[in-house]
């Protein structure tokens, strides 16, 4: 029975991994269509500009939760929780509306930032859902080499490729190095993670990924690989306490997403209403307790 079950969570998420082979391939051959690279940073040149010195402050939130992570206090995912929610609204209201309102849907992108804001603070601290804790295995390795890279690799490979700091999508503006740190800080979440504050980062992690791909946006071929590997990953950890049709749904619904790469409208649409009814059964469910989140439930493989 339980390899079964195994069989048909694999088969899920080999149609997720399928679908970035021939997506991606796809894309390789036939670019997605996007602003000129100079163009695209000088964005960003007079958005950093304009929110200096905000990039030090969210530098310094970063680092504030990678260190209450490690050395916890009574409520300390709650207010890692918290942080996180300000930083998502800061972008979806800081960004997209201050900053970069000439961007395509940016108002449907600063309500969906927002409500994954809102999301956090269900998740983290009304429903104590979202506890994290690194621990000594693969996910919370790949947790920090992935915080790491949001925080670190984005400016560095912008620096190796030859254009100034100031022109650089970093962390504290840009939303792709935001996701890309908040996947590695979900892989530091004990299991379960609530699925529905997976899928707005997925759904920006998707859409953004190909035109600043072929722009040359070397940094954001890291962030797809991260927002895949991850959300992959915790489907797979995760199988143990969920029913076997939610992991399998959960993988083909990944595969769907992946398929609809670059699609602003389509992956808004689709994060929403995943979101509206994932939110819908982890509210009516009983609240949890962080200590629950430890032993799978009982019958299933661990």
């Amino acid at each position: 029975m339980h390899a079964r079950r195994d069989l048909a969570d694999g088969a899920a998420l080999a149609a997720a991994v399928f679908a970035v082979a021939v997506t991606y391939g796809i894309l390789a051959v036939h670019p997605w269509s996007h602003v000129p690279l100079n163009e695209f940073l000088a964005t960003f040149g007079r958005a950093n500009a304009a929110a200096w010195p905000a990039q030090i402050v969210w530098y310094l939130a970063a680092v504030a939760m990678v260190g209450l992570a490690f050395w916890p206090t009574g409520r300390s995912s709650q207010l890692i929780s918290v942080l996180a929610a300000a930083y998502f609204a800061w972008i979806g209201i800081g960004y997209f509306v201050w900053l970069a309102p000439g961007i395509g849907l940016s108002s449907a992108w600063a309500a969906v930032f927002t409500l994954q804001a809102v999301l956090l603070l269900v998740a983290g601290v009304a429903r104590s859902d979202l506890v994290i804790r690194p621990r000594r295995d693969l996910a919370s390795a790949l947790g920090g080499v992935f915080i790491a890279y949001a925080l670190i690799g984005y400016p560095v490979i912008g620096l190796l490729g030859g254009h100034p700091l100031r022109d650089l999508p970093v962390f504290g503006l840009a939303p792709c190095a935001s996701v890309t740190f908040f996947f590695g800080l979900l892989l530091w979440a004990r299991p379960p993670v609530p699925k529905y504050v997976l899928l707005v980062p997925l759904a920006w992690a998707l859409t953004a990924a190909p035109p600043d791909m072929a722009a040359g946006v070397a940094a954001d071929y890291g962030m797809l690989v991260v927002a895949l590997i991850a959300t992959g990953l915790i489907i797979w950890r995760d199988r143990a306490w969920t029913p076997t049709w939610e992991t399998v749904a959960g993988g083909l619904l990944l595969a769907l997403m992946i398929a609809w790469s670059g699609h602003d409208n389509i992956l808004i649409g689709l994060a929403v209403v995943l979101v509206a009814a994932v939110l819908v059964e982890a509210i009516t469910g009983r609240l949890r307790q962080p200590q629950e989140r430890t032993t799978p439930r009982m019958g299933r493989a661990s």
